[in-house]
């Protein structure tokens, strides 16, 4: 900005108001004035040309030319020189008379059709205003002549220009009024002020202010008196200077005193240190000597537990010993945690660098990882970077340690959702890279007051605590990490979830650690891929591609059901799916699917239960792998089939009965039939209940295996039933199966929480029982052949015959009672409708769609499941009636259409 002076700025304040305000003024009267005189002259040529148009119409009917001439000849004259002509037409507009034809022009002149109003009209050109003024007329033709007067602008410009020059000598006059105070002002004020700025040069210079002459008054004397102060406020500055030194002089020397104090001071906290530390390395070396000592014991428990759990056992030996090992091996990290924090403390614990193969050591971790993971059916996987090295030289050990550290509280704290571990390099240069390795988890998230105290150890009792536990394994991990040359974080969101990351630092080691893999054989091979889970199916793709396979990637059953449709042929066949044991049907109905279309069929799996892998096994998958895929397993399940020259798969398996006793419960007499046949060839016993209650009562009395449970039955529920059972009984800990045919969105996470071990929906067949069985009770499967059948719209021969286990007389025989049960369940359901009786219509809903289960009648069974769904979500029945009609019409139909089949 423009420093502007004192002087500038008083002479701008006082003279731009008066500037401004006397423009305007001028401007607005000027332009006043200026209105006036331009309606002035118009009104001066109109009172002019109107009693003169009077007297010329009057001497003109007459015809008195002479005393018209001198008439307008009088007129120009006695207005002269506002007036230069004065011209007159007749009725048809032609020229009559001219008081000074030189001024006249023919363009003045109207036209014959124009008629003018009586007030005449005025017009203007460059040089003069032209006014037009009718004549009176008396008839009624509307023809009139009218009078011309010439009006030069000469004397309305010099007017004018006169105004303009008044207002510039005014506006000129009230700027000098303005201005000549203001000089008087400054030369009174302006002298005071450079004595003032003067004086205080002086007192900055520490010099004394020199004193002004008395002789002034008004403003100036004022300005005088704020010399004075300031030359006394010069004054108390120099007292205050001196007063500063002498304290600055006392502080000091009580400053020397203090850092006297301060060295003996510091002399005794020296040796109190050296104390501390003797004491400190004491206790470290107790503590690694009793860690020791504790695990020793602690190991000899493990052990035999183990032994012991491979022996038979009794269901509640086995509990107690599972409970047993468990608690020791939590014990046996807490105690592994002290050793290695006590090594910390004491600096022992070394960085054993040695070359090892990265991608082995994080797949081995991972295998590691997934019991606990498939536990709470997480998704877990690891995804390296293609182009990340594999030959590395660091500390392998403490690396899977500080990754088992992170991805174990990532699992522990995950209710649901997905565990990814990413791993990638940034060269540093030829021999040298920076190892990041992240964990992303989908679970609860760390507040901000814990993430403050998240790597200090010891721990947090809040169970909702992302380091709830010993705390000593993050804690452990930061010191490692910072011991291999990297850095350890994390970021979270409280119910979002959390990503720890850490870094290291490695060697390139420039010969191959690890066996190659046999890739060869899978150069340019084709490969039906179908993974639902999207962070699997990304892992996975990339490995594959890294391999040169020709993947074409299925997400959903309808992108596998495009792929299949082109009729291609794939070399191999890779299913990854999410399995519990009510999915087992889903599965083996891909495997199915694909297996025409595929050399070979591979299957990724969230579980490591060996009975339930054997199953998907023998229903033609030629392997079985768990998730995430060790590296090296799924290289050689997809190369094996290419490696051997000779292949011979003839497994065969004859149905055998386990010495099992199982309790079935089922108020539908046809389901019950169902389950007691299809166990028939699997167990030894079987024992049956119609509702939760005699369930319950057979529970006190006699000692299962195995207890398959309905839900939805009289007097007492499966729900109640189970918890009776679990609380007294003689199967406090018999795995109990919940069997129904309404399975919505949760119900089975619901089941689970409620006491059951598993939750099967119907309809059932005999994989899910076999696979039931052989999860928690050895069994197997029998086989049955299929066969011909009558033409029926309603029904579907095989998959009545699936729904029968394969046993024709089974399947006739649940037609029949079926078709027995439609009358008296048409005239019940008739009957509740009529009555309006919700509750009595879903019962009878409800038994229907349970039947249905077991016969191969999908019209029929989804239907009555509709209105099962929509009655339990309140729906009136006004709304049901059309599909309660349908319903009537195909129980009909089935039943006249039995009426005439003819059995082989």
């Amino acid at each position: 900005m423009t420093k502007i002076g004192l002087r500038s700025w008083l002479l701008l304040c006082s003279l731009l108001p008066a500037l401004l305000v006397s423009v305007f003024c001028a401007g607005y009267f000027s332009y006043v004035r200026y209105q006036e005189l331009a309606l002035s002259f118009s009104q001066k040529a109109q009172h002019i040309a109107l009693p003169l148009s009077i007297s010329s119409q009057d001497l003109l009917s007459r015809q008195n030319t002479a005393a018209l001439e001198q008439l307008l000849s009088s007129a120009h004259r006695l207005n002269s020189p506002l007036v230069s002509n004065i011209s007159l037409f007749d009725t048809n507009h032609q020229p009559l008379i001219h008081t000074n034809p030189q001024q006249f022009s023919r363009a003045l002149q109207l036209s014959s059709t124009q008629k003018l109003a009586p007030t005449g009209l005025l017009a203007e050109n460059a040089n003069e205003l032209v006014f037009y003024q009718p004549l009176p007329t008396t008839d009624d033709s509307g023809i009139q002549g009218y009078l011309l007067l010439q009006l030069p602008k000469a004397q309305l410009q010099l007017q004018q220009q006169q105004l303009l020059l008044h207002v510039i000598l005014i506006t000129v006059g009230c700027l000098l009024a303005f201005m000549l105070p203001t000089l008087l002002l400054l030369r009174r004020v302006h002298q005071p002020v450079r004595q003032i700025l003067r004086n205080l040069q002086l007192l900055l210079n520490g010099q004394k202010a020199e004193t002004g002459s008395g002789n002034t008054g008004g403003i100036v004397r004022e300005l005088t008196q704020l010399q004075h102060s300031l030359n006394l406020l010069g004054t108390h500055f120099n007292v205050q200077e001196q007063e500063m030194q002498q304290q600055i002089e006392q502080v000091t020397s009580d400053l020397q005193q203090s850092m006297e104090q301060l060295e003996v001071q510091n002399i005794e906290l020296d040796f109190a240190r050296r104390k501390a530390q003797e004491e400190n390395r004491q206790k470290s070396e107790f503590l690694a000597k009793m860690s020791h000592e504790l695990r020793t014991p602690l190991n000899g428990v493990i052990g035999f537990t183990r032994q012991l759990l491979k022996t038979q056992l009794s269901s509640n030996q086995h509990d107690y010993l599972t409970t047993i090992q468990k608690s020791a091996n939590s014990l046996l990290h807490l105690v592994n945690d002290v050793l290695d924090f006590s090594k910390l403390e004491e600096g022992r614990l070394s960085i054993n660098p040695e070359p090892f193969s990265l991608r082995d050591m994080l797949n081995d971790a991972t295998e590691l990882l997934a019991a606990n993971a498939f536990d709470k059916h997480l998704e877990l996987v690891l995804m390296v970077e293609p182009s990340c090295p594999d030959d590395l030289v660091a500390d392998p050990a403490r690396f899977v340690q500080v990754l088992m550290n992170i991805a174990g509280n990532a699992i522990k704290f995950t209710d649901h959702g997905s565990i990814v571990i990413r791993v990638s390099a940034a060269l540093l240069n030829e021999d040298q890279l920076i190892l990041h390795c992240s964990v992303q988890d989908t679970g609860r998230g760390i507040s901000e007051e814990q993430q403050s105290q998240l790597f200090q150890g010891f721990s947090y009792n809040d169970s909702r605590s992302h380091q709830s536990g010993s705390g000593l394994g993050l804690m452990i991990s930061q010191r490692l990490v910072k011991a291999m040359g990297g850095n350890i974080g994390f970021e979270s969101k409280q119910a979002e979830g959390s990503t720890f990351w850490f870094t290291i630092k490695c060697l390139r080691h420039h010969i191959a650690v690890a066996d190659s893999l046999p890739l060869d054989v899978l150069e340019n091979k084709h490969l039906l891929y179908f993974e639902p889970q999207q962070h699997s199916r990304e892992a996975t793709l990339s490995l594959l591609h890294n391999w040169g396979l020709q993947v074409t990637a299925c997400a959903t059953k309808g992108q596998l059901q495009q792929a299949l449709a082109h009729q291609q042929h794939y070399d191999i066949g890779l299913i990854g799916r999410t399995i519990a044991l009510n999915q087992v049907n889903q599965v083996l109905t891909l495997i199915k699917q694909i297996k025409p279309q595929c050399s070979h069929t591979c299957l990724l799996v969230n579980t490591l239960s060996p009975h339930l892998r054997e199953t998907l096994l023998s229903s033609g998958a030629d392997a079985c792998l768990s998730k995430p895929p060790h590296l090296r397993k799924l290289a050689a399940a997809l190369a094996l089939p290419y490696l051997q020259k000779t292949q011979t798969v003839d497994e065969t398996t004859g149905p055998r009965q386990g010495s099992l006793k199982v309790l079935t419960v089922d108020d539908n007499e046809a389901n019950l039939k169902l389950i007691n046949t299809l166990l028939a060839e699997q167990v030894e016993q079987i024992d049956s209940a119609r509702d939760g209650a005699e369930a319950w009562h057979k529970a006190t009395q006699h000692v299962y295996d195995i207890i398959f449970m309905d839900i939805n039955m009289p007097v007492m529920d499966g729900i109640n039933a189970c918890q009776r059972i679990r609380q007294s009984s003689l199967n406090e800990h018999t795995p109990i199966i919940a069997v129904t045919a309404h399975a919505v969105d949760g119900e089975r996470a619901r089941l689970l929480t409620l006491g059951f071990n598993e939750f099967l929906s119907k309809p059932l067949d005999e994989n899910m029982l076999h696979c039931s069985l052989q999860e928690f009770c050895p069994t197997s499967r029998p086989q049955s052949p299929p066969a011909s059948w009558p033409a029926s719209k309603l029904v579907n021969w095989p998959m009545s015959l699936e729904r029968a286990g394969g046993k024709c007389s089974l399947m006739k025989e649940m037609l029949q009672m079926l078709v027995s049960s439609i009358p008296p369940s048409r005239a019940a359901i008739q009957q509740a409708v009529t009555s309006q009786d919700v509750t009595q219509l879903l019962q009878q809903i409800h038994k229907l769609n349970g039947a249905c289960c077991y016969t191969g009648v999908p019209r029929l069974k989804q239907l009555s499941e509709l209105l099962e769904t929509q009655l339990k979500q309140g729906k009136s029945l006004t709304e049901l009636e059309p599909e309660l009609l349908e319903l009537d019409d195909i129980m009909q139909g089935l039943w006249l259409e039995s009426q005439h089949w003819q059995w082989q």
